[in-house]
């Protein structure tokens, strides 16, 4: 996509970009101690600053967000933040940018260690080629960090019927096939709403945009169940999309380059 088309897309967002607004992160278990890392879809900040924390003083952050206010606001919390962490030094940097064109943002081929995305992803004006961008900016071996909803169609019924979890249902409902035309109209109608519950993929479609990125086989490091409630900001309604018979997981992936 060209900048003037992600311009138009990203202006059109108007809500916090999903249930990040929450400020849920899980941080991986493994260290991050002098990482250089890309926080993908900052926001005002705060995932930014989390990561700052673990990479430490030898470490560095990138955190990048196409909205110029919300860059604006994490910048002017950057000193908090640092004296809130006990680092002498400032480890994070700011930058205005589009998931699908990292490298406008300044972000080197190789560079990173880690690319963190939180929960955002299916809301993007192209997640597989915002995919392609972070396998592009790890070094090999690099960890892509995320956590990503996943659609189950038919988890409802399925759950119903059998009295199994959705994590079971999972690997029944997931494929190619699953949900056919009315899947694909539930996603369109959650994008535009936006809610980034129902804008999920299956997870098997979400493996097949994983492996033309570039990527490895995902590590699920956990999962819980989600509602399409959970869509958005926490402080006003979410707008779901009606007939939607899938159930949905958050998950937590690490992806290696």
């Amino acid at each position: 996509m060209e900048n003037d088309e992600l311009r138009q897309y990203y202006d059109g967002l108007v809500c916090e970009g999903g249930i990040e607004a929450r400020c849920h992160m899980e941080l991986p278990g493994r260290s991050l101690v002098g990482a250089r890392v890309v926080n993908v879809g900052c926001r005002c900040g705060k995932g930014t600053y989390k990561l700052s924390e673990q990479v430490g003083a030898d470490g560095f952050v990138v955190g990048i967000d196409w909205n110029e206010a919300f860059v604006e606001a994490a910048r002017a919390g950057v000193l908090k933040a640092l004296e809130c962490s006990g680092l002498s030094r400032c480890n994070m940097v700011f930058r205005i940018g589009f998931p699908e064109d990292l490298a406008a943002a300044g972000i080197e081929e190789g560079w990173a260690d880690f690319v963190y995305i939180n929960s955002s992803l299916f809301l993007f004006a192209a997640p597989g080629c915002a995919l392609k961008e972070c396998c592009r900016v790890l070094v090999p071996g690099g960890v892509l960090l995320a956590e990503v909803p996943v659609a189950v169609p038919g988890g409802a019924e399925l759950a119903a019927a059998d009295g199994c979890s959705c994590a079971d249902n999972r690997a029944a409902a997931d494929g190619p096939a699953s949900g056919g035309a009315d899947r694909a109209a539930i996603v369109g109608a959650a994008r535009a709403l936006p809610n980034a519950v129902q804008a999920a993929p299956t997870f098997e479609e979400l493996l097949a945009w994983l492996a033309a990125a570039g990527f490895c086989e995902p590590v699920i490091r956990g999962e819980r169940p989600l509602s399409p409630e959970e869509g958005s900001a926490p402080d006003r309604p979410v707008p779901t999309v009606p007939g939607d018979d899938a159930t949905y997981r958050l998950m937590s992936l690490e992806v290696a380059r």
